[in-house]
């Protein structure tokens, strides 16, 4: 009986350190019909060298393709450039300095298969490991039997997406034709998931599968710590793009409002990492006659102390080291 190809698109960028570990653990995976697209996005470290001295020194039957590049693309188009030559049926956005637990895409093939074709993206639960491969804790709170205490949303999740976050990037396994019908990643983004999410969910069902399949890194380096970025934050303006295209999908009033208050989540950000100008896109665009009416007196005033350009930056990351020191 045939079983579907997964395409593996490992995507690198001054991942040297971890390299090694996270392609071992896609060469131990128990599944058979698998192939790996590495792209190097012109990493400055020792990334391209060790690629190659793992390839050379570990003979697989997995088909390998590598790509290189000499300036930095970014990762919305390096992925994007990998999915333009990926033949499989399922395709899985692995950053390389991430591991996949043996039985992960098993798992995850077993289960997509038994699922209606509207099923275009499924997530699982994650171990949460530091720099030095320490485990941190789990995305989602388990219980003595591993399950998840709380079921994340599932089904058509357009409005727990504009709620809050919940998805854990590198656990996802999307269906390719979904991909290929929102014509992959938008490249003129700084990140990808929020903006895949959003658009996702309005042609795709989102399903959870409770088991702990990743090791996912987080580091000082890590992209969700670039939200924190004082001043020209590529990543909180690209939210605001998202932002904007999620407005057009908004069909209801509670749907409305929860973008709104999303979107005053994020003017915070901008005025407390300093992103004034950034601020004042935001406030423009919370001006919209459908959803001005959902500001709060405590966005007027960050608004106001925003245009006097009040900074307490250091303050926040001062703040924001106590809170999360232990976790």
């Amino acid at each position: 009986m045939d079983i579907p190809k997964v395409s593996v698109i490992a995507l690198s960028y001054n991942h040297a350190s971890y390299i090694e570990e996270a392609l071992t653990s896609v060469w131990k995976q128990t599944y058979q019909n698998i192939e790996i697209i590495i792209v190097d996005d012109a990493s400055t470290d020792e990334s391209i060298n060790v690629i190659q001295k793992f390839l050379e020194k570990n003979t697989t039957n997995i088909p390998v393709k590598c790509i290189f590049h000499t300036i930095n693309q970014g990762n919305c188009k390096s992925f994007n450039e990998g999915l333009k030559i990926a033949q499989g049926k399922y395709i899985i956005d692995f950053a390389l300095d991430d591991i996949m637990l043996s039985e992960r895409i098993e798992q995850q093939v077993s289960f997509f298969e038994k699922q209606s074709e509207n099923v275009g993206l499924l997530f699982t639960n994650a171990i949460l490991i530091d720099e030095y491969g320490k485990e941190k804790g789990y995305h989602y709170p388990i219980n003595n039997q591993e399950k998840v205490v709380k079921q994340p949303p599932q089904g058509r999740v357009f409005k727990n997406i504009l709620e809050k976050y919940f998805i854990c990037p590198p656990t996802m396994m999307l269906r390719k034709s979904m991909l290929d019908r929102l014509k992959g990643y938008d490249e003129t983004l700084a990140y990808e998931d929020f903006d895949l999410w959003i658009r996702a969910s309005q042609i795709a069902d989102f399903l959870y599968l409770d088991k702990i399949t990743t090791l996912y890194r987080k580091t000082s380096k890590s992209l969700s710590n670039k939200f924190y970025q004082t001043q020209n934050n590529p990543l909180l303006a690209s939210t605001l793009v998202v932002l904007k295209k999620a407005y057009d999908f908004c069909r209801e009033d509670d749907e409305l409002k929860l973008l709104a208050q999303n979107i005053q989540y994020h003017q915070r950000q901008c005025f407390f990492t300093e992103n004034f100008e950034l601020l004042q896109e935001y406030s423009m665009f919370l001006g919209n006659e459908n959803l001005k009416k959902y500001k709060k007196t405590s966005t007027k005033i960050i608004e106001v102390l925003g245009k006097n350009r009040l900074k307490l930056s250091k303050l926040y990351q001062m703040y924001k080291k106590l809170r999360y020191a232990n976790s």
